[in-house]
């Protein structure tokens, strides 16, 4: 966030995937913590035709399994959407490559050369997973200190299930003749987010035999990992290319809701993307969030600005809305949906009580990645700072005001956070704009706040400390934020 009149930053050091070849492949990849390189896996190990493939491998291993599972999903979508005509094999094959050696030997292995865009740009591969639609192939960096291994290793086996079934959906857009209409890199990177999606919709329903045990717990871990895959901050509209975090997360769930059919369909790419360049170059070089105590100052820049989105929304409908204050204490003094609970609204006394000790937890709380320049090395790194996962608890907190003054609704059960968070979902889109020409807002966000957003809901907004979780999914709860900003206000 930041104040009106102020500019800011987040840098990241987020691995740039497929920088050097986007033009010719599209590209994917991907914090609770999942820990290992176990499989999920309930039936035998899948053994497909893989140039370079390691059989010691467990990456390697999970990547069949993945393949094996995903293609056999779309043997039977595929029809649906192509006008009944047969799903075809990837002309070029599957490539294995361990990237750690390509940094060290600067070549290809031999087995690898065959790739074409590998052979256009061995660098291609690195630290990657990719469809090259220069020959009709997909091909993956194993190296275990590099991207994915360490995503699978942090996340669980099926974050790299997710990352195959986005680089298939761009099989799927080649064999549709997508990539002939020219479109943004953003809008085919979109698509493949959904076809993810969809295909997780099956594995939900335990319909693939290699990945059995998937729960909605499964694919939430799945999504942090993936979130790790967003965009960094593009410095100019020319860069951008997969999209950020909210862009790539609502495109699964679009997936996961509505299927193939809806990912493929004509109008799929009427679709709006919130990811967008800092102002200029002081705003990119002004780096880091706004400081904690100015977010937990009682009259923060949030504090007065959620208050006058919400009275202005109250009387379009003839209602009045009483503004909200905030104050710490150890736990709200009314409200609370967990006896644990150091974060929630009071409707006694019209509060939102934090606690200083969850308040610094979720504002240190962003994943993220740094790579080594030298040997493409991967490290995650967690405990970021990320003011607009906190800003959120606090706008979710005013969603509950909103229930209790102007609907009398319920306070502690499912339907009021989903509501709360929808809430949230529009506040949010209202002040999603690079400036302020009305000069009536008190903060915008910054093009990295959204990332912040979908992140603290995954994780954050349901711990027992904040609002728990009443029942919903951090999907669900990505849903519900999506759909306010997306849709009126009234959906909420």
């Amino acid at each position: 966030m930041r104040r009106r009149g102020q500019r800011r930053a987040r840098l990241t050091a987020l691995v740039t995937l497929c920088a050097t070849a986007i033009t010719l492949a599209g590209c994917a990849a991907g914090t609770s913590t999942v820990s290992g390189r176990g499989s999920l896996q309930d039936a035998p190990n899948a053994h497909l035709a893989v140039a370079g493939v390691d059989p010691q491998s467990s990456f390697d291993t999970t990547a069949q399994n993945a393949l094996t599972d995903i293609e056999n999903f779309w043997k039977v979508q595929f029809p649906k959407i192509s006008g009944g005509k047969p799903l075809t094999p990837l002309k070029g094959g599957l490539f294995s490559v361990d990237g750690s050696k390509v940094v060290e030997t600067d070549a290809l292995p031999a087995d690898v050369q065959h790739n074409a865009c590998a052979r256009a740009d061995k660098a291609f591969v690195v630290d990657n997973g990719a469809f090259c639609r220069l020959d009709d192939s997909i091909a993956w960096d194993r190296a275990p200190q590099h991207l994915f291994a360490q995503l699978a290793d942090h996340y669980g086996p099926f974050v790299v299930a997710l990352i195959f079934a986005h680089e298939f959906g761009h099989a799927i857009s080649y064999r549709l003749g997508v990539f002939d209409e020219n479109l943004p890199t953003i809008d085919t990177e979109s698509q493949a987010d959904c076809a993810a999606g969809a295909w997780a919709a099956s594995a939900l329903k335990n319909q693939d035999p290699h990945f059995l045990d998937v729960t909605p717990q499964t694919l939430d871990d799945a999504l942090e990992g993936f979130l790790d895959g967003r965009d960094s901050v593009p410095g100019t509209p020319a860069d951008i290319s997969h999209g950020n975090g909210f862009d790539r997360l609502s495109a699964v769930a679009d997936g996961l809701a509505h299927g193939v059919t809806y990912c493929y369909s004509k109008n799929y790419f009427d679709r709006s993307f919130t990811e967008r360049p800092y102002n200029d170059a002081k705003d990119y070089d002004a780096g880091g969030n706004e400081p904690l105590a100015q977010v937990l100052a009682p009259d923060a820049a949030e504090v007065k600005d959620l208050n006058r989105y919400w009275e202005g929304e109250a009387q379009r409908i003839g209602k009045t809305f009483t503004p909200v204050k905030i104050a710490e204490a150890a736990h709200p003094a009314c409200g609370s949906a967990t006896q644990q609970s150091q974060f929630g609204y009071c409707p006694d006394d019209n509060t939102v009580y934090y606690s200083q000790k969850f308040a610094r937890q979720a504002y240190y709380s962003l994943p993220d990645v740094s790579v080594d320049p030298h040997t493409a090395d991967v490290t995650l790194t967690f405990h970021q700072p990320a003011d607009f996962a906190l800003g959120e608890l606090f706008s979710i907190g005013w969603g509950l005001a909103v229930r209790h003054q102007l609907f009398a609704q319920t306070m502690i059960d499912k339907p009021a956070l989903v509501a709360a968070i929808c809430y949230t979902g529009a506040y949010a889109k209202d002040v999603n704009i690079a400036s302020d020409p009305t000069h009536t807002r008190f903060l915008i966000l910054s093009p990295s706040d959204l990332d912040e957003a979908v992140s603290g809901l995954l994780d954050e907004a349901g711990r027992p400390q904040a609002f728990g979780s009443r029942d919903t999914t951090g999907l669900d709860r990505i849903e519900a934020f999506v759909r306010g900003y997306d849709e009126p206000i009234s959906s909420c």
